[in-house]
């Protein structure tokens, strides 16, 4: 049953990621240019937080004339990683079901969760890579 199916099997592990001290401008172009929306932040593979394209949108909507656009602009290229994300964020094992990783995002209202091992990232699963199995298993009945 899909419930049961260890999270290794649909999680992501070819990951991009970002140093806490890399700058703003360099999430706003991953995610701008690899269509993604979440990015571990990571220390020696160590998983130290995570920053959603949501973080950078919201950022982003506080501009309102040209004078606070230059001032959004040297904030992206001044500011670090480390001052917008989600710090120590919800972890879980390689071999957590996807039915404790769908409750764990339903309940703590989260839209990506990092997967470690031997507390290292090995992965990464959103709620995208749910909707994409339940779409295959809704569609393959």
């Amino acid at each position: 049953m899909i419930k049961d199916l260890p999270v290794k099997e649909i999680m992501s592990s070819k990951l991009l990621t970002l140093h806490p001290k890399d700058k703003l401008n360099r999430a706003k172009q991953i995610f701008h240019e690899y269509d993604i929306h979440h990015i571990p932040v990571v220390v020696m593979n160590k998983i130290v937080g995570i920053i959603s394209q949501g973080d950078i949108l919201y950022l982003e909507s506080v501009v309102s004339n040209s004078f606070d656009r230059f001032i959004q602009e040297k904030k992206f290229e001044l500011n670090t990683i480390d001052e917008v994300m989600t710090k120590e964020p919800i972890c879980m094992g390689a071999e957590s079901s996807v039915g404790e990783v769908l409750r764990t995002m339903l309940d703590k209202r989260i839209n990506a969760i990092p997967i470690t091992e031997n507390d290292e990232l090995i992965g990464l699963v959103t709620s995208q890579d749910l909707l994409y199995i339940l779409d295959r298993e809704i569609n393959n009945s």
